[in-house]
This record gives C-alpha cells, structure tokens and sequence, in this order.
C-alpha cells in the first residue's frame, strides 16, 4: 500500500472496491479523492468526512441520513451520488466524477463573465435546485466552489445533503461552517429555520459575483459579514457592470431580497425567466447580424501546381525563354493542372458514391438510446452521434419536468432500428401557469367545487371563529385571488366558525313535508335555500317536497345550502285511450325516472399518493360527491347517482380530468 505524506488515505481500498488513487478537493468540512471502482471499473469521486466530524454521533447520522436522501436525486445538473458507507473512522459518500473546473476557479481567473455564459450557468444552477426542492432537498451551501462545469459546459452542482448535516453541529464550535458566510441568506446568518428559497438567495450571491468578479457583503470577520447579510443592501450592479441587461438585474436584485417572501417563488420561476433572458439575448444577437455581409474570399491550402519539385531550375530555364514560349509552358501546364484536378475530384465523386450508395440503401442497424429525462439539445446531440434524429412531435406543459426536458421518446430506449431513423420525443414547456380564482365569501363545498374544476388541489383547510362573518364561509385563501401559480398547486383555505363552535348534525328527511314550511325549518337549524323548482308528480300533492339535496341523514353543519325539488301537481292529462288494454300499457310518469345510476372505476396512476374527486353534474347543479387521497395504483370503484337527462359525470385525479360523460339514458 503506498502513501503519501499528509494524504495518508491514498492506496486504500475502501469496503474491498473503492481504490483512493489521489486528492483532488480539501473542504472545511471533508477531503475529496479521486478512486477506482474496481466492480464496475470506473473513476469516481470519494468524499471522506474529516475526524473531527467523524466522532460527533448526532452529525454522523444526519450525514448519512441526508446523503441517502440525496442519492435519490437523478438530474443532468446535478453530481450523482453513487454510494455512502463507512468503513473503521472513516465515513465517505461516492459520487460522480467531474471532468471540469468549479465555478469558484473560473471567477479567480477570469473575474468577469459575459452575460450569456451567466444566464446560460444560473439556468442550469436553477435546474438542479428545481428538481432537489422538489424532492425535498435543501442544499443550504450553493456557492462557486459547489458548482461544477464540465470541459461541455454541463454544470454539475454537488454536495446535496452534507449542508444540512452541517446544521446539526454547533456554528461556533469548529469555525468551519463560516466559511460560507459570503452566500448565507439572511435567514440563516439568524440562525432560523431555512427554506428553498435561502438557496435562492445563495445563488443571487453567485451570480452578483459572476457578474462584478466580487463577493456582494465583506468584512474583517465571519460575525460582520452576517450582519451586513441581514442589514444591508448590495452595491448596485450597474456601478461594475453599465451594460447588464435590466431583466438580469432585477432577478439578481429580486434574489437577494432580504425577505424571503420577496425572492421569486420557486426555482422553476428563476428558471422559466432566465429562459426568457436567454430567447432574448439570443433574438438580439441575430437581429445585430448583417444578413448581406458579403462573404469571404476562398483560400485554398496549397501553394502552386503538382509535380513542381525542381521549381528554381525551372524558373531560370524560364528565364532563358521567350516571353511568348513561357507563356505557352505556363498555359499549358494550368491546362494540365486543371484536368488532373477535375479528374482527381470526378474519382473522389465516383468512390463516395460507390461507398455512399450502399449505406443509403442499406443502413446498419443502431440501438436507440435513452434520451429521457435529458435537455432538448442534448438529446438531439445523442440521437445524432447514434445516426439517429430527432423529431419534436409535441410540446406539453408537465408540473414535474422542466421546460426544455424530454418526457416520452418513440421508438423506446433500447429497440433497434435503422439509422437515419425519426426518434419523436415530448418536450415539457415546464408548469402550465394560470390566475388564482377567488373563492373567498363561498362555502366550503363550493370553494372546493370551483378549485377543483379550476385544476387546483386542496391544500390544508383551518377553521376560525369570526363574528362578523357567518359560520362556513371562506375568509382566506392562500395562494391569494390573482396571483399567477402553477396549475395543480395545492390552496389552503381558512374557513368561518361563526361566533360559537359548529356542531354537525343529520339532515331531516323533508320528503312530503310542505315546502313553505320546511323553509322556516331550515332557518331554525342555521341553514340556508339553495336551489329550488317545481316539477309534476304522481305520488306527491302540489306544494309537498319530492326530492332533496344532500340527501336526508347526511352530515351537515350550519351554514349549509340545502336544494330541493317540489311538487307541482299532477300532470297535465292527455288524450283518452282507446281501449281498456292501452290504458294498463299507459307507464306511470314518477319522479324517480328521474334518477339514474352509473358505477364508476378510477385507477389512479403509479407513483405518489394522488387526491380523487367525483363531481356531478345535474339538476341539481355542480357537486362534490367523493373526494379522497389514493395510494398510486389503487382503483377506486363507487357507484353514483344524477337526476335528469343532461346529467353529467367528471372523474379528476390530482387536479387532472380524468373522466368526463354523461349517464346512460
């Protein structure tokens, strides 16, 4: 085993597989080599914690809790985590090897950065967080030198899951974690609890240093710094950088809020508009282009004819000649010079199409790669280097992949087909944006009702006594009336006690009663008319109740709206039978024809746990009749009732339509 002074790890085999070959990183907090993987064979990056760490049991198991959450993460902007294990002292995480310099490096020595290679690396820094905050991962440390680029330019961001095992340690105890003061968000410098939105802020810092070569707060001390995060403004941008483009400015500015309600909602937000920056810059460097610049003079790469080896002897004989027999040499030689060439380039023509033909008749067979999940360019880059091409048959919006990503290829990974062969894919135009409705002074049913059909979840529902709003009544919504979200977004709702705690109560049978008289019932229980129409009947006498909603004995609360249908006589009668034997085929008209019945089956779709809703729509207008969270892959089968003909059956599963049909007759 050979090692090396003060890197005494190397030439160890970590658990039988992981050879450390040599160091490439030495953070506060762990030391970085590069090893062998000797059961698949590959380079990988080993992440050893350092000794201090390794004795602190708390830190410990959220250091492997963590990394382990980390690891699930699969996303091209972000470093893969391969392995985690321990072995002796040593803890280590094995990640994915970067061939490519930090950012923290690049800034160093360059200082300053045009605007599109910032863009370009704030938008891939931003993917990754998207897809990390979407699984519940914080980073808690974006800074330069925890982000990657690749010799392609692909930014790598790594360390998920050790920033949050630092917050575990005591900040004070070993001075290490100040070391990244320079990018805490002020919420942090605070020492309270962090969201997704202080890694945002991290990376305003990030790009304010892409753009000025310069950290936005310093001081002499860990302690000054902090307080300049939570006290003071950044210098203005434009003193470093005149010619920043005023969008670019205002996202950094907006990413450094103090407040974390004013930094920009999601990383999926930061995203779409550095995508819009980015269209564009793009579209003004074309229109900056002149389209009648003429172009370039050719040069060819040789220097004179063929076959001049002698070309000084020639040159005097020349000389010697008469100028109108030089003249005739040269003319004939260009006249030779040029036949070979076209003979040359006629036999070239010739072998390529006799090499060409047979490929464009009879292409080889290629597999075709897996292109899901990448970057639009980067698949079309992969089907190409595979013979292959890429073909965009649609652009969606997918709340869970982001605009630009591959969602579904056709044909699929791994099938062998000819080269030069279309490979369709769907492209995510990213969360489908729209305007939060109000439904602030409905009931709650309503609320849901309207939410619902709007492709919105329910979020959290809190209850609170107000007295001057009337008990079941909406007072608050959040995401606010107005605001632009993400279809499917969950809406938390706060709803109206009254003035005194609600009870629940069964819904009186009102079937027969006198319509007039079930009102004045209905004010004494705190209810409240919904809708109401006549209809004929042959079971109940004019003014008496035939039919009600919700139905008798269900669970209502004060407040409620309750509809009903009454009885208008019976109707009108026809013509006279004929005969004793039409008049018993005669059916008897009863208002339960009305009704119809219809069994439907919902299987909700693999992966996580998803909201279902069943709503009817009939005479009795639009409503709720089940609404339950499914595990992914259930059915759930209910059987439903709708009054009328015009009655009407919508299925939605995670704010998503599933089904929509009317009842069979």
């Amino acid at each position: 085993m050979r090692k090396v002074k003060g890197e005494t790890m190397i030439g160890e085999i970590l658990v039988n597989r992981y050879e450390i070959l040599e160091k490439i990183g030495d953070g506060g907090m762990a030391l970085v080599y590069s090893a062998k993987d000797h059961l698949l064979n590959r380079i990988v990056a080993v992440k050893v914690l350092r000794d201090q760490f390794a004795h602190d049991e708390q830190f410990v198991e959220r250091f492997r809790r963590e990394a382990r959450s980390a690891a699930s993460l699969s996303h091209p902007n972000i470093v893969n985590i391969y392995d985690v294990g321990e072995t002796g002292q040593n803890h280590f995480i094995v990640m994915e090897y970067v061939q490519g310099n930090n950012l923290h490096d690049l800034i160093r020595t360059q200082g300053r950065f045009s605007q599109d290679f910032i863009v370009d690396v704030g938008k891939q820094i931003a993917m990754g967080l998207a897809h990390a905050h979407y699984h519940g991962i914080i980073h808690r440390d974006i800074k330069p030198h925890n982000i990657l680029i690749t010799d392609e330019g692909r930014v790598k961001v790594t360390d998920f899951g050790i920033a949050q095992a630092m917050s575990a340690t005591n900040l004070t105890q070993t001075g290490m974690v100040l070391g990244s003061v320079h990018y805490f968000s002020p919420e942090q410098a605070r020492g309270v609890n962090v969201q997704a939105s202080s890694d945002l802020y991290s990376l305003g810092i990030v790009l304010y240093e892409m753009i000025t070569g310069l950290q936005p707060f310093r001081a002499d001390s860990a302690v000054a710094i902090a307080l300049k995060q939570i006290q003071e403004p950044p210098a203005p941008l434009r003193n470093y950088a005149p010619d920043l483009d005023s969008e670019l400015e205002d996202l950094v500015l907006r990413l450094l809020a103090k407040e974390p309600q004013q930094r920009p909602a999601s990383a999926e937000e930061v995203v779409r508009i550095f995508q819009r920056i980015e269209r564009r810059l793009d579209a003004d460097g074309e229109e900056q282009v002149d389209a009648t610049m003429p172009l370039p003079a050719l040069k060819w790469g040789w220097k004179g004819g063929f076959g001049l080896k002698k070309g000084k002897q020639q040159n005097k004989q020349l000389k010697k000649q008469p100028k109108k027999q030089q003249k005739q040499q040269k003319s004939g030689r260009s006249k030779f010079t040029l036949v070979l060439i076209l003979l040359l380039i006629l036999g070239g023509i010739g072998f390529g199409l006799v090499r060409l033909i047979p490929l464009l008749l009879f292409p080889d067979d290629v597999r075709v790669p897996n292109v899901v999940g990448m970057f639009e360019l980067e698949a079309q880059r992969t089907l190409r280097e595979s013979g292959l091409i890429l073909k965009v048959e649609r652009t969606v919006f997918d709340n869970e992949v982001p605009a630009g990503y591959v969602i579904s290829q056709d044909p699929l990974a791994g099938r062998s087909v000819k080269q030069q062969r279309e490979v369709s894919v769907w492209v995510s135009k990213g969360t489908e944006e729209v305007e939060m409705p109000s439904v602030i002074g409905l009931a709650p049913r309503e609320a849901r009702l309207t939410l619902t059909q709007s492709g919105f979840v329910l979020g959290s529902e809190t209850e609170v006594f107000d007295p001057d709003v009337g008990p079941n009544t909406i007072l608050e919504q959040w995401p606010e009336p107005g605001e632009i979200v993400a279809k499917g977004t969950a809406v938390n709702l706060v709803i109206s006690k009254g003035q005194r705690a609600i009870v629940s109560f069964p819904l009186p049978d009102f079937r027969g009663q006198d319509f007039d008289a079930v009102k004045t019932r209905l004010g004494e229980l705190g209810l409240v008319l919904g809708n109401s129409w006549p209809e004929n009947s042959t079971v109940y006498r004019a003014g008496q109740v035939i039919e009600q909603n919700p139905s008798a004995g269900t669970e209502v609360q004060q407040g409620w709206k309750i509809d009903f249908v009454y009885s208008q006589g019976q109707p009108q009668p026809g013509p006279l039978p004929q005969t004793n034997q039409e008049l018993r085929e005669e059916p008897q008209w009863t208002h339960e024809n009305l009704w119809k019945t219809l069994e439907v089956t919902v299987n909700v779709p693999n992966g996580p746990d998803q909201e279902v809703v069943i709503l009817v729509i009939d005479d009795f207008g639009a409503r709720e009749v089940y609404r339950e969270t499914h595990k992914g892959g259930t059915r759930v089968v209910r059987t439903v009732q709708g009054r009328g003909d015009g009655a009407q059956l919508q299925v939605y599963i995670g704010a998503k339509q599933f089904l929509d049909q009317k009842f069979p007759d």
